[in-house]
């Protein structure tokens, strides 16, 4: 019995957070902004991961970081709520990750990256998002690290995916970020957006300025 009750979280022919489509299968309630927490597992050169945080702390919406980078330790980062910082073993500050570019090997960092989808899981966020996933390092690996987030009812939403999963089950939306667009959502309106499961596209531009 047990087993059976995590796999009732999800929705049966669609991706957790993008039911809007038809009838939701879960009876939902919607979360303020105060109560949301945004898990961001980073991207392997975390290039982009302190602006897409520091949008976040300047809308107010707590997050937590978990980086890819190789630096001896993983884990996950503090909140970086309203202040675009944080500290966590191995990971950096949650607002100035380290920007180097590294050549990390594609299979290692898809393994930190996995182990970060579950760690969020573990810590129960309220939506995930995964910079840069490429699921030809280890689809295998990534189907069951998004299907343990799926499981649990928890929304992930990619962001400048290079190579997404096949099963369009496991993500509610993509995120490409185009600071210059008019029509661009700011990026925490669409995570808001997508953890109340409400209508969106799936695939949106996002801004990290207002």
């Amino acid at each position: 019995m047990a087993l059976l009750v995590p796999a009732a979280c999800a929705p049966r022919d669609t991706a957790v957070g993008d039911t809007q489509g038809r009838s939701p299968s879960i009876a939902h309630v919607g979360t303020v902004r105060d109560d949301a927490v945004i898990g961001v597992v980073g991207s392997a050169t975390a290039a982009a991961d302190s602006v897409v945080l520091d949008a976040f702390a300047d809308a107010g919406l707590e997050a937590v970081y978990v980086s890819v980078k190789d630096s001896g330790a993983s884990g996950i980062s503090g909140d970086s709520s309203g202040s675009g910082s944080s500290s966590g073993s191995g990971s950096g500050a949650a607002g100035n990750p380290d920007s180097g570019d590294g050549s990390a090997d594609s299979a290692a960092v898809a393994t930190r990256a996995q182990q970060g989808v579950r760690d969020m899981v573990s810590r129960v966020v309220s939506l995930i998002i995964v910079s840069d996933i490429d699921v030809t390092a280890d689809a295998a690996g990534w189907n069951s690290a998004l299907r343990d987030a799926r499981d649990a009812g928890i929304p992930v939403a990619l962001l400048s995916p290079v190579h997404a999963p096949a099963d369009e089950r496991l993500y509610a939306a993509t995120l490409t970020i185009n600071d210059r667009a008019a029509d661009a959502t700011p990026i925490d309106d669409a995570a808001m957006t997508i953890l109340n499961d409400e209508l969106h596209a799936r695939r949106i531009i996002v801004s990290t300025v207002r």
